[in-house]
């Protein structure tokens, strides 16, 4: 065994691993497939290990991912699961370089046949990069091929908090060399922490620094961790609880590794989390109480990009607030007149939603037996969808997703609900992660339209027509477009509604039009935040007024705001594309309109932008057309 002790990760992969560009393949590459869309083979071929080059470099650069992804080590060229992801400034000034270089060879490469998956996959690659670049323009922050980010950590990712949930949740421990790798990484935790740490401060000298509120949070979750016991750390008690499960694994080296694991939670990952609290608490004290990217150099410039990033539309963020505040109008009024038929008429829309929401009726008890009886509910409402869309949809309905709450320990920064796919070895089913630490943010009524987004036919439907009809690259798999896969899911909502999905509960329907309200609203407080210089206070006002949720919940979904600028405009802009593309495609072909082929057009591509949906949908209604 290597013991990890260095600082980076880099230096500790196999040789040749470094490079900006790697020329070695993963198998899958070895037998290219005869493309029956018209590419040449040779073409096929070049194109299928460029995408393959593509994927291991960023299995190379980002280790966590891969084991996200749950990608088989065998896959990967080396020991992934040996090493954390290399979070330093000159780790991010090589992973940008090396992303120039790769849209470059994208973009040069032989085209494929136009209209086919090959062209479909490149051209998505090429996007990826293409914005990833633009949004690492100001030269800080955080800039990946699925997300950007202005800071380097907040309150709901970084290393503080990214490494603990990778080893407690997502690490594998079946075989000794598991157990030997999560040792490895513990070695490489505490330097983690401080690369961001140093980051954050390099950053802030130049002007970008995280708002105060958001900033106070962090340290909270860092001072917690600080003083939590070493042995009771999620990542200890996890070595601790699996280790003994492990067949093959010595006693003696078992005991050792666990000590280990121990020292290193005492010794380096404690002091790491101390220093990093205090950091953050001197930062705090400083820093900007208002939370838009508007204070950011060139702040305008990178939420107008961030925008047009994660929603791809070219319209001003003043349009869009506009835009958005009427869409929240018309929802306000529908929304209020399914209330008064079921008899609630006093007060605002939003009020009269938190007295619903308050019912006693509606609460589901903080016990084991209440959280079961809510996660059983979402499932019943999932079966129900199941049953009810095959009439929309010629995939082979996919397996029942499981359901469960998040770990206490990690309810302090995860949203409150992710879906999660299947391990790419599918070794791990598809779930979806229900954060319940505060029940009351769960009322009866909501549950439905929370099925229908995460589950079916949502995310979950999503995601598995993708894995069997678009057949994705691996390079395809670590690259997610937030406008396709959250328009789409929130589209899913409108779906069922359409269906009939909410029509046997009107409160279910009530669920469902606060949802739009939200989706809407977000796109108002988000560019209201970044654009119009809202405050903290006011944003929260907003969406506790406007959409009757908590002001704690709505103080989440405002901080979540503040650190993924353009993000939360993403559900409703992309929803509506999806809807646009529908009624087109219906005021086109008439009767010979076909849900089932339009869905499989947009599903089986894969998740892309919506520009290229766009073409897809309307390739496929002009052969229609033609034919």
């Amino acid at each position: 065994m290597l013991a990890v002790t260095g600082r980076r990760t880099a230096s500790l992969l196999p040789a040749g691993l470094c490079t900006a560009l790697l020329m070695a393949v993963l198998p899958v590459a070895c037998t290219p497939r005869a493309d029956p869309e018209g590419t040449p083979r040779r073409v096929a071929r070049e194109i299928e290990q460029t995408l393959t080059t593509v994927a291991q470099n960023e299995v190379t650069r980002d280790p966590e991912l891969a084991t996200r992804l749950g990608l088989a080590q065998a896959d990967a060229g080396f020991a992934y699961n040996r090493h954390l992801t290399d979070r330093s400034q000159a780790a991010y000034e090589r992973a940008r370089l090396s992303r120039l270089e790769t849209r470059d060879l994208l973009v040069r490469i032989t085209r494929p046949a136009r209209g086919s998956a090959l062209a479909r996959h490149l051209d998505t690659l090429i996007a990826a990069h293409e914005t990833a670049e633009t949004l690492f323009m100001g030269g800080y922050g955080a800039s990946g091929l699925a997300a950007s980010y202005p800071y380097v950590a907040d309150h709901t990712r970084g290393a503080y908090l990214d490494v603990p949930d990778l080893l407690a949740r997502f690490h594998p421990l079946r075989t000794p060399a598991d157990a030997r790798a999560f040792a490895d990484r513990m070695a490489q935790f505490a330097d983690a922490i401080e690369d961001d740490r140093r980051r954050l401060e390099s950053d802030a000298r130049a002007g970008v620094v995280p708002p105060a509120p958001v900033l106070r949070r962090m340290q909270a979750l860092a001072a917690t961790a600080a003083a939590q016991p070493p042995e009771l750390s999620p990542p200890v008690v996890t070595f601790e609880n699996l280790t003994p499960g492990i067949r093959d694994l010595e006693p003696a080296e078992r005991d050792r590794l666990i000590a280990q694991v121990r020292r290193l939670a005492a010794d380096r990952v404690q002091p790491a989390y101390a220093a990093f609290a205090d950091s953050l608490g001197t930062l705090a004290n400083t820093a900007p109480e208002l939370p838009g990217a508007w204070q950011l150099p060139e702040g305008t410039e990178y939420y107008a990009a961030a925008l047009k990033a994660y929603t791809g539309d070219d319209a001003a963020a003043a349009g869009l607030h506009e835009r958005g505040k009427l869409e929240v109008d018309a929802l306000l009024a529908e929304t209020g007149r399914a209330l008064a038929a079921l008899g609630l008429v006093e007060g605002s829309v939003g009020e009269r939603l938190a007295i619903l929401a308050a019912q006693p009726e509606q609460i589901y008890p903080d016990t084991e037996e209440g959280r079961a009886a809510l996660i059983g509910r979402i499932l019943a409402h999932t079966d129900r969808a199941a049953a009810a869309i095959p009439e929309q949809f010629d995939f082979t309905m996919p397996e029942r997703a499981g359901l469960r709450a998040v770990p206490p320990e990690f309810a302090a920064f995860l949203p409150p609900a992710a879906y999660l796919p299947r391990s790419l070895s599918g070794s791990t089913p598809a779930r979806v992660e229900i954060n319940l630490a505060r029940m009351n943010d769960w009322p009866d009524f909501s549950l439905a339209v929370t099925a229908f987004h995460e589950l079916v036919p949502g995310h979950h439907l999503e995601s598995s027509a993708a894995r069997s009809a678009a057949e994705l690259p691996l390079a395809r798999q670590m690259v997610w477009n937030v406008a396709y896969g959250e328009g789409w899911a929130s589209y899913a909502e409108t779906l069922a509604d359409e269906l009939g999905l909410y029509s046997s509960d009107p409160l279910s329907r009530i669920g469902y039009l606060q949802s739009m309200l939200l989706r809407a609203a977000g796109l108002v407080a988000d560019t209201g935040i970044h654009n119009e210089r809202w405050t903290r206070d006011q944003a929260i006002a907003y969406l506790t007024e406007t959409v009757g949720l908590s002001p704690e919940r709505s103080a989440d979904e405002v901080d979540r705001y503040t650190v993924r600028p353009g993000y939360a405009a993403a559900y409703w802009l992309g929803r509506e594309r999806i809807l646009d593309l529908r009624e087109r495609a219906i005021r086109v072909l008439g009767p010979r309109f076909d849900p089932k082929a339009f869905h499989r057009v947009i599903l089986a591509g894969g998740p892309r932008p919506l520009s290229m949906v766009e073409e897809d949908v309307t390739r496929w209604y002009t052969e229609q057309v033609e034919n």
